[in-house]
């Protein structure tokens, strides 16, 4: 199970994709916390009892709409304010594992009508598939040693 801060983390790294060139160059971040009145010391105590916690279901509105600010800001989004995969693929070249998990996502979450839900589960949909690929990936490793 993740745990929310974690998620909150992953939102910042995975919707915005490789794009932490524009999280360091501007105060994305800090805006994003701002405009959804959360304080960076509620942010910090979030991801410190994030290890006690699991239940994403519950997590709060503001928190939601910070993971959308962050994609909105990014300039990731499309007109509809639904991710764009080819935005994200021409700030970095996406690998094809990545692509294909954005587009599964986008098909399970994009009639979402709350952007901020939408968001917040988009990062859910990929955060839970790049694990279940690195305990794939985990795991052929492991089998390959065992094979040698």
């Amino acid at each position: 199970m993740f745990k929310l801060g974690l998620l909150i983390i992953l939102a910042a790294i995975v919707v915005c994709a490789q794009s932490i060139p524009f999280l360091e160059e501007s105060n994305t971040v800090a805006e994003c916390l701002a405009s959804n009145n959360i304080t960076q010391a509620e942010f910090q105590e979030l991801i410190e009892r994030s290890s006690e916690e699991d239940d994403l279901e519950n997590t709060e509105r503001r928190y939601k709409c910070f993971v959308h600010c962050l994609a909105k800001k990014g300039n990731l989004l499309d007109s509809n304010g639904y991710l764009d995969v080819e935005k994200i693929d021409q700030i970095e070249p996406l690998t094809e594992d990545l692509r294909e998990v954005l587009y599964d996502c986008k098909k399970m979450h994009d009639d979402e009508q709350y952007l901020c839900e939408y968001a917040f589960k988009m990062v859910t949909c990929l955060t839970d598939n790049l694990e279940q690929s690195d305990e794939v990936t985990e795991a052929e490793k492991n089998t390959n040693k065992l094979n040698e």
